[in-house]
Protein backbone atom coordinates (compact mmCIF):
# COMPACT_ATOMS: atom_id res chain seq x y z
CA UNK A 1 0.00 0.00 0.00
CA UNK A 2 2.68 2.97 0.66
CA UNK A 3 4.69 1.70 -2.55
CA UNK A 4 1.77 2.42 -4.31
CA UNK A 5 0.93 5.23 -2.39
CA UNK A 6 4.41 6.63 -3.13
CA UNK A 7 4.28 6.19 -6.69
CA UNK A 8 1.39 8.35 -6.89
CA UNK A 9 3.14 10.68 -5.27
CA UNK A 10 5.79 10.58 -7.76
CA UNK A 11 3.61 10.87 -10.72
CA UNK A 12 1.75 13.74 -8.87
CA UNK A 13 5.31 15.71 -8.57
CA UNK A 14 6.15 15.26 -11.69
CA UNK A 15 2.77 16.61 -13.03
CA UNK A 16 3.24 19.57 -11.13
CA UNK A 17 7.45 20.11 -12.35
CA UNK A 18 6.07 19.86 -15.83
CA UNK A 19 3.23 22.05 -16.08
CA UNK A 20 4.48 25.73 -17.20
CA UNK A 21 4.12 28.61 -14.17
CA UNK A 22 2.60 26.11 -11.95
CA UNK A 23 4.09 26.13 -8.50
CA UNK A 24 3.22 22.98 -5.73
CA UNK A 25 0.74 24.04 -2.64
CA UNK A 26 2.57 22.53 0.15
CA UNK A 27 2.14 21.53 4.02
CA UNK A 28 4.92 19.53 5.47
CA UNK A 29 4.90 19.77 9.15
CA UNK A 30 2.79 22.67 9.94
CA UNK A 31 3.99 24.88 7.63
CA UNK A 32 2.94 25.75 4.32
CA UNK A 33 4.03 27.56 0.76
CA UNK A 34 0.89 28.96 -0.95
CA UNK A 35 0.07 28.39 -4.40
CA UNK A 36 1.92 30.78 -6.46
CA UNK A 37 -0.44 31.93 -9.54
CA UNK A 38 1.35 34.06 -11.99
CA UNK A 39 -0.90 35.53 -13.84
CA UNK A 40 0.30 38.75 -16.25
CA UNK A 41 -2.57 40.21 -18.93
CA UNK A 42 -3.13 42.78 -20.25
CA UNK A 43 -5.26 45.43 -19.16
CA UNK A 44 -6.44 48.29 -21.91
CA UNK A 45 -5.10 48.86 -25.45
CA UNK A 46 -5.52 52.09 -27.05
CA UNK A 47 -4.47 53.10 -30.63
CA UNK A 48 -3.59 56.46 -31.40
CA UNK A 49 -3.29 57.99 -35.03
CA UNK A 50 -1.32 60.85 -36.58
CA UNK A 51 -3.79 61.47 -39.58
CA UNK A 52 -7.68 60.74 -40.12
CA UNK A 53 -7.46 59.00 -43.30
CA UNK A 54 -6.71 55.81 -41.40
CA UNK A 55 -7.86 54.18 -38.63
CA UNK A 56 -6.38 51.78 -36.20
CA UNK A 57 -8.72 49.52 -34.16
CA UNK A 58 -7.34 47.43 -30.85
CA UNK A 59 -9.01 45.06 -29.23
CA UNK A 60 -8.35 42.47 -26.38
CA UNK A 61 -9.02 38.32 -26.09
CA UNK A 62 -11.27 37.53 -23.47
CA UNK A 63 -8.24 35.61 -22.19
CA UNK A 64 -6.53 39.03 -21.89
CA UNK A 65 -3.00 37.83 -23.04
CA UNK A 66 -3.53 39.11 -27.04
CA UNK A 67 -4.01 42.44 -28.64
CA UNK A 68 -5.79 41.85 -32.03
CA UNK A 69 -4.91 45.49 -34.04
CA UNK A 70 -6.17 46.23 -37.11
CA UNK A 71 -5.33 48.81 -39.46
CA UNK A 72 -8.23 49.99 -41.82
CA UNK A 73 -7.59 52.45 -45.15
CA UNK A 74 -3.82 51.73 -44.70
CA UNK A 75 -1.43 53.55 -47.15
CA UNK A 76 2.04 53.72 -47.29
CA UNK A 77 4.35 55.47 -44.85
CA UNK A 78 1.25 55.38 -42.66
CA UNK A 79 2.09 55.48 -38.87
CA UNK A 80 0.29 55.37 -35.72
CA UNK A 81 0.90 54.30 -31.96
CA UNK A 82 -0.50 51.60 -29.95
CA UNK A 83 -0.52 52.03 -26.08
CA UNK A 84 -0.98 49.36 -23.51
CA UNK A 85 -1.34 48.16 -19.93
CA UNK A 86 0.08 45.07 -18.51
CA UNK A 87 -1.16 44.07 -15.26
CA UNK A 88 0.16 41.40 -12.88
CA UNK A 89 -3.29 39.81 -11.36
CA UNK A 90 -1.53 36.89 -9.31
CA UNK A 91 -0.23 36.57 -6.75
CA UNK A 92 3.76 36.38 -7.22
CA UNK A 93 6.19 38.66 -9.40
CA UNK A 94 6.45 37.49 -12.89
CA UNK A 95 9.87 39.04 -14.93
CA UNK A 96 8.09 40.59 -17.99
CA UNK A 97 10.99 39.85 -21.18
CA UNK A 98 8.79 41.52 -24.17
CA UNK A 99 6.22 40.97 -26.27
CA UNK A 100 5.49 38.12 -28.78
CA UNK A 101 4.38 40.35 -32.72
CA UNK A 102 2.49 37.67 -34.87
CA UNK A 103 2.83 40.01 -38.04
CA UNK A 104 1.66 38.12 -41.14
CA UNK A 105 2.35 40.52 -43.16
CA UNK A 106 6.07 41.93 -42.76
CA UNK A 107 6.27 43.40 -46.00
CA UNK A 108 3.70 45.67 -45.50
CA UNK A 109 4.01 46.57 -41.19
CA UNK A 110 6.79 47.56 -39.37
CA UNK A 111 6.28 46.80 -35.61
CA UNK A 112 8.30 48.37 -33.47
CA UNK A 113 7.51 47.86 -29.57
CA UNK A 114 8.99 50.43 -27.13
CA UNK A 115 7.93 49.07 -23.83
CA UNK A 116 10.32 48.08 -21.35
CA UNK A 117 11.73 44.37 -20.75
CA UNK A 118 13.20 42.32 -18.49
CA UNK A 119 11.53 44.16 -15.52
CA UNK A 120 9.74 42.27 -12.34
CA UNK A 121 6.36 43.12 -11.74
CA UNK A 122 5.05 42.42 -8.88
CA UNK A 123 1.29 41.45 -7.87
CA UNK A 124 -1.24 44.06 -8.48
CA UNK A 125 1.37 46.06 -10.65
CA UNK A 126 0.16 48.00 -14.11
CA UNK A 127 3.16 48.95 -16.09
CA UNK A 128 2.83 50.68 -19.32
CA UNK A 129 4.04 50.02 -22.69
CA UNK A 130 3.87 51.27 -26.72
CA UNK A 131 4.23 49.85 -29.89
CA UNK A 132 4.81 51.74 -32.69
CA UNK A 133 3.17 50.58 -36.11
CA UNK A 134 4.05 52.14 -39.44
CA UNK A 135 2.78 50.65 -43.38
CA UNK A 136 5.71 50.12 -45.35
CA UNK A 137 6.18 51.90 -49.12
CA UNK A 138 5.49 48.38 -50.12
CA UNK A 139 1.74 47.88 -48.83
CA UNK A 140 -1.42 47.94 -50.89
CA UNK A 141 -3.43 51.64 -50.63
CA UNK A 142 -6.47 51.68 -48.52
CA UNK A 143 -6.05 48.03 -47.22
CA UNK A 144 -6.79 46.19 -44.07
CA UNK A 145 -3.86 44.70 -42.35
CA UNK A 146 -4.16 42.96 -38.94
CA UNK A 147 -1.51 41.66 -35.93
CA UNK A 148 -1.29 40.65 -32.94
CA UNK A 149 0.44 41.13 -29.81
CA UNK A 150 0.87 38.51 -27.10
CA UNK A 151 2.77 38.73 -23.73
CA UNK A 152 6.17 36.62 -23.25
CA UNK A 153 6.76 36.54 -19.21
CA UNK A 154 8.47 33.87 -16.96
CA UNK A 155 7.06 33.37 -13.33
CA UNK A 156 9.69 34.08 -10.56
CA UNK A 157 10.22 31.65 -8.02
CA UNK A 158 9.99 32.67 -4.76
CA UNK A 159 13.20 32.85 -2.78
CA UNK A 160 13.57 30.30 -0.20
CA UNK A 161 14.88 31.93 4.07
CA UNK A 162 18.13 30.83 5.07
CA UNK A 163 19.18 29.53 8.55
CA UNK A 164 21.27 32.36 11.41
CA UNK A 165 24.31 30.33 9.96
CA UNK A 166 24.06 31.33 6.62
CA UNK A 167 23.42 35.34 7.73
CA UNK A 168 26.37 34.57 10.13
CA UNK A 169 29.09 33.69 7.49
CA UNK A 170 27.54 36.44 5.35
CA UNK A 171 28.53 39.18 7.82
CA UNK A 172 31.40 36.98 8.85
CA UNK A 173 32.71 37.62 5.09
CA UNK A 174 32.14 41.28 5.42
CA UNK A 175 34.57 41.03 8.54
CA UNK A 176 37.40 39.15 7.93
CA UNK A 177 39.05 40.42 5.05
CA UNK A 178 40.26 38.60 1.60
CA UNK A 179 36.90 36.69 1.67
CA UNK A 180 34.62 36.67 -1.38
CA UNK A 181 31.01 37.58 -0.18
CA UNK A 182 28.14 36.11 -1.20
CA UNK A 183 26.03 39.31 -0.94
CA UNK A 184 27.85 42.70 -0.73
CA UNK A 185 28.29 45.25 1.81
CA UNK A 186 25.53 47.74 1.09
CA UNK A 187 22.99 45.24 0.59
CA UNK A 188 23.53 43.67 3.81
CA UNK A 189 23.67 47.31 5.49
CA UNK A 190 20.91 48.16 3.61
CA UNK A 191 19.04 45.25 5.38
CA UNK A 192 20.44 46.07 8.91
CA UNK A 193 18.94 49.88 8.57
CA UNK A 194 15.83 48.79 7.45
CA UNK A 195 15.31 46.33 10.50
CA UNK A 196 16.55 49.24 12.61
CA UNK A 197 13.79 51.45 11.62
CA UNK A 198 11.10 48.78 12.04
CA UNK A 199 12.45 47.15 14.88
CA UNK A 200 11.48 47.42 18.45
CA UNK A 201 14.29 45.13 19.62
CA UNK A 202 17.23 45.80 17.20
CA UNK A 203 19.01 49.30 16.25
CA UNK A 204 22.37 49.41 14.48
CA UNK A 205 24.28 52.01 14.89
CA UNK A 206 27.42 53.75 13.71
CA UNK A 207 29.90 52.23 11.00
CA UNK A 208 29.22 49.97 8.25
CA UNK A 209 31.58 47.33 10.40
CA UNK A 210 29.98 48.22 13.63
CA UNK A 211 26.70 47.30 12.54
CA UNK A 212 28.38 44.29 11.16
CA UNK A 213 30.31 43.52 14.42
CA UNK A 214 27.14 44.19 16.23
CA UNK A 215 25.08 41.78 13.74
CA UNK A 216 27.48 39.35 13.87
CA UNK A 217 27.42 38.74 17.79
CA UNK A 218 23.53 38.84 17.93
CA UNK A 219 23.86 35.50 15.74
CA UNK A 220 27.45 33.76 17.35
CA UNK A 221 25.94 32.38 20.72
CA UNK A 222 28.13 31.01 23.41
CA UNK A 223 27.47 27.26 23.92
CA UNK A 224 25.48 27.49 26.85
CA UNK A 225 22.94 30.56 25.93
CA UNK A 226 20.22 31.12 27.81
CA UNK A 227 16.72 31.32 25.72
CA UNK A 228 16.96 35.36 25.49
CA UNK A 229 19.94 35.29 23.08
CA UNK A 230 18.98 32.12 21.63
CA UNK A 231 15.22 33.69 20.54
CA UNK A 232 17.29 37.05 19.30
CA UNK A 233 19.37 35.01 17.34
CA UNK A 234 16.57 33.29 15.73
CA UNK A 235 14.56 36.15 15.55
CA UNK A 236 17.20 38.01 13.88
CA UNK A 237 17.87 35.63 11.05
CA UNK A 238 14.18 35.76 10.59
CA UNK A 239 14.04 39.92 10.13
CA UNK A 240 16.93 39.78 7.46
CA UNK A 241 14.88 36.46 5.44
CA UNK A 242 11.90 39.17 5.34
CA UNK A 243 13.73 42.33 4.38
CA UNK A 244 15.64 40.07 1.67
CA UNK A 245 11.70 39.25 0.57
CA UNK A 246 12.65 35.33 0.97
CA UNK A 247 9.69 34.75 3.41
CA UNK A 248 7.24 35.73 0.96
CA UNK A 249 4.51 32.38 0.45
CA UNK A 250 5.55 31.00 2.94
CA UNK A 251 3.59 30.06 6.90
CA UNK A 252 4.80 28.19 9.75
CA UNK A 253 1.35 26.94 11.83
CA UNK A 254 -0.49 29.47 9.83
CA UNK A 255 1.44 32.36 10.72
CA UNK A 256 3.36 34.29 8.17
CA UNK A 257 7.39 35.84 8.87
CA UNK A 258 5.65 39.12 10.01
CA UNK A 259 2.98 37.46 12.62
CA UNK A 260 6.17 36.11 14.12
CA UNK A 261 8.27 38.81 14.41
CA UNK A 262 5.85 40.62 16.00
CA UNK A 263 4.85 38.27 18.63
CA UNK A 264 8.55 37.41 19.30
CA UNK A 265 9.43 40.88 19.75
CA UNK A 266 6.24 41.44 22.14
CA UNK A 267 7.26 38.72 24.27
CA UNK A 268 10.98 40.19 24.44
CA UNK A 269 9.58 44.00 25.02
CA UNK A 270 7.33 42.16 27.66
CA UNK A 271 9.95 39.63 29.25
CA UNK A 272 7.80 36.81 28.94
CA UNK A 273 10.96 34.86 29.65
CA UNK A 274 8.09 31.45 29.71
CA UNK A 275 7.36 31.71 26.16
CA UNK A 276 11.30 32.74 24.49
CA UNK A 277 11.57 29.32 24.37
CA UNK A 278 8.46 28.41 22.14
CA UNK A 279 8.91 31.96 19.99
CA UNK A 280 12.63 30.48 19.05
CA UNK A 281 11.35 27.18 17.82
CA UNK A 282 8.62 28.76 15.69
CA UNK A 283 11.36 31.65 13.99
CA UNK A 284 14.24 28.93 13.94
CA UNK A 285 11.40 26.10 12.15
CA UNK A 286 10.54 29.13 10.03
CA UNK A 287 14.65 29.82 9.15
CA UNK A 288 15.19 26.51 7.86
CA UNK A 289 12.01 26.37 5.74
CA UNK A 290 14.63 26.62 2.97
Amino acid sequence: MKAKLLSILIVVLIALLSTSYAYACLTIDKASINCLIPNLVFNSATASENENLATIKASISSARDTITVTVYNAYPNYQGTLKYSIKNTGNTPIQFTGLTIINSNPNALLITPTNPTGILIQPSQITQGTTGIKVLPNAEENHVYTFKIQISAQAKEPAKPHTVDFWRDRFQEQLCKGNQPKIDASTLEQYLNQISSQSNIFKFTGTRQQKFQQAQNILTLPKKANAEPQLKAQLLGLWLNQIAGWTTGYKLEGKTSQQIIQGSEGVLRNKQTSKYDSWRSLCERFNNLG
